[in-house]
């Protein structure tokens, strides 16, 4: 799920905004799965889990997880918690549609959404 959502949000870009079709994306995602095949096969991912260490492993995860929490969390797919902001990329938001500022940056009434 994590390669779906990094090639569905960052590579292709919500409705095809990005700079690669949908269509070489999955393109690219089947390859992936026939190599990760090949590996299973061949012997080779059973080595590769044993060479890679345990920490980058579990920050892997982690990045991950932590990407998929805030693609839940912002406006575009989810309740709105986090919006974009113009000093840093993530701010509070949860305010009502009619408070979100041009670039879609909550300012006033944060968090006082009753979808929140």
């Amino acid at each position: 799920m994590g390669l779906n959502a990094y090639f569905t949000y960052q590579v292709v870009g919500i409705k095809g905004t990005g700079s690669i079709g949908y269509r070489l994306a999955l393109t690219a995602v089947f390859i992936e799965g026939w190599i990760f095949i090949i590996l299973a096969l061949t012997g080779m991912r059973h080595w590769l889990v044993k060479v890679i260490p345990a920490s980058i492993k579990l920050a892997s995860g982690v990045g991950i997880g932590l990407f998929l929490t805030l693609i839940g969390m912002s406006y575009s797919s989810g309740i709105g918690i986090i919006t974009g902001a113009v000093s840093t990329p993530l701010a509070i938001g949860g305010c009502p549609a009619e408070y979100l500022g041009r670039n879609g940056e909550c300012t006033d009434n944060i968090l006082t959404n009753p979808k929140v």
